[in-house]
């Protein structure tokens, strides 16, 4: 599919390896895997763990109580300043995996993503339900669902690629509509985190 509102699969590749190029120059652990020569077939994929408040998690069903600002909505997630000092006793682990692939349908990227409420991947899984409770009140990208990932063949959690044309035309003069794309969608991925460093790629 192509036209107003789509990418193609060589721009995707591009896009993707100018993301890389600056996610290695920070240390921000993003990888490129898979066949790049097979349309759909290559895809990014980062881990990463960080600490939030255990009242925010799996014990009330990932929902907040009161008024809270933005970063509580968004599970709270603050980076450790120092990666040596131990995390409050209030804290636990979530871990989020986030692929971002191209979808050979709809020509657009789409963003799969897990999450675990643990020290290890594959334990206390991060719901769909947990997952829509991220910025809920406030996120309009809500088609969020579970789907088999197209190249592993492991359930995932995805934000269905329906609205990503919508949002792909309206940043036809961005010169890398990955990471313009990326910066709508992002927070309804667990609060995906985007360094400001890759928006340098757009203009």
């Amino acid at each position: 599919m192509d036209g107003p509102g789509t990418v193609t699969w060589e721009e995707f590749l591009e896009n993707a390896e100018r993301f890389l190029a600056v996610s290695n120059e920070i240390s921000d652990g993003w990888e490129l895997r898979g066949d790049k020569g097979i349309p759909g077939q290559a895809y990014l994929v980062r881990t990463a763990k960080r600490f939030v408040p255990s009242d925010r998690t799996a014990g009330n069903g990932g929902t907040t109580t009161g008024d809270h600002d933005d970063d509580v909505e968004e599970f709270n997630v603050e980076f450790q300043i120092d990666p040596h000092e131990a995390p409050s006793t209030n804290d636990v682990p979530l871990i989020g995996e986030h692929h971002i692939l191209w979808s050979l349908v709809y020509s657009v990227p789409v963003l799969f993503f897990n999450g675990w409420k643990s020290d290890f991947p594959g334990i206390n899984p991060v719901s769909v339900n947990e997952a829509r409770m991220v910025h809920a009140s406030k996120l309009n990208y809500m088609e969020l669902s579970q789907a088999i990932h197209p190249i592993t063949g492991v359930p995932f959690l995805q934000l269905h690629p329906c609205l990503s044309q919508e949002l792909l035309r309206s940043m036809s003069k961005s010169k890398n509509k990955l990471v313009s794309w990326l910066s709508c969608v992002a927070s309804a991925a667990l609060n995906l985190k985007i360094h400001p460093d890759y928006y340098k790629l757009t203009y």
